[in-house]
């Protein structure tokens, strides 16, 4: 449990007396100083830094609620009120306040009101431990791009979606890309979106080391080819999902250079772990 520094402010010798005696028998509580007035307690919150106030209403030299005025250090403390006259309630909790005792303060309402102000301190340390710790997060992703050399090859898609108009698609979800008259299909696991473009344009745009046109309507991530098989006189490539996508006689040359060195590569695309365990099955002849 967190150690609480109460600072006790009250023109009242006696009264500040009594409020030191109960905060001498609270486990956690520590008693952090006192202050006669307005002007002292302002002076002594600046140097103390007490996690709660004590505060009186009316002293000699002015009210608690002057005093929460000119408080103006980084982390306020949490301010309890204490008076011989409730009707200062209302006012007392406009001001944020954390709680509000009437004198002759009892021992036991003293620790519900310091329990209320541990808890709001706990909630705000937790708060800003969650702002420093994506302040962070923010900087260093920040200098990770810093540091990384621009790419320049699309990373995204915005594509439109029938539900919630467009959303965006990672290029690293793409499986493969066919041409579908003015449009090009994006195919990922269990979907696929139209995008307006023409293949030629989209090819550009793409990591050819990830990305290689097996067709005239086709292109294919080369990590997500599992095989190749001929049918009919035929090539088609098999994909790691099991689909058979045909490869166009002009692309055959390619295809075969590129999977070639791929198969010395060790079977992946650079910066991509290979999608199964299976090696490539041997390329059919031209």
């Amino acid at each position: 449990m967190m150690l609480l520094r109460v600072l006790v402010i009250d023109d009242e010798p006696l009264a500040r007396r009594r409020l030191e005696q109960h905060l001498e028998h609270m486990p956690d509580v520590v008693c952090a100083g006192t202050a006669s007035g307005c002007r002292e307690g302002v002076e002594c919150i600046a140097r103390l830094q007490p996690d709660v106030v004590l505060l009186d209403v009316r002293m000699r030299d002015g009210t608690g609620f002057d005093l929460v005025d000119q408080i103006s250090c980084a982390r306020p403390p949490k301010i309890i009120f204490v008076t011989a006259f409730d009707r200062h309630a209302v006012r007392a909790f406009e001001t944020s306040a954390t709680d509000f005792l009437v004198k002759p303060v009892e021992f036991t309402r003293l620790e519900e009101a310091l329990a209320r102000a541990r808890g709001s301190l706990q909630q705000r340390a937790r708060a800003e431990l969650v702002d420093e710790m994506q302040e962070l997060v923010a900087n260093l992703r920040a200098q990770l791009l810093d540091d990384a050399p621009a790419s320049p090859y699309e990373t995204e898609f915005w594509v439109r979606h029938r539900v919630t108009g467009f959303v965006r698609l990672a290029v690293s979800s793409i499986r493969w890309i066919e041409a579908e008259d003015d449009y090009v299909r994006l195919v990922t696991a269990g979907e696929s979106h139209l995008m307006r473009g023409t293949l030629k344009d989209l090819e550009g745009r793409l990591d050819p080391q990830q990305f290689l046109r097996i067709h005239r309507s086709t292109i294919v991530r080369l990590s997500q080819v599992d095989g190749f098989l001929t049918r009919a006189g035929n090539m088609e490539a098999v994909m790691s999902c099991g689909a058979s996508l045909r490869v166009g006689r002009s692309q055959a040359k390619e295809v075969r250079g590129a999977l070639r060195l791929r198969e010395r590569s060790g079977g992946s695309v650079q910066g991509e772990p290979p999608p199964c365990n299976r090696p490539l099955r041997g390329l059919p002849p031209l």
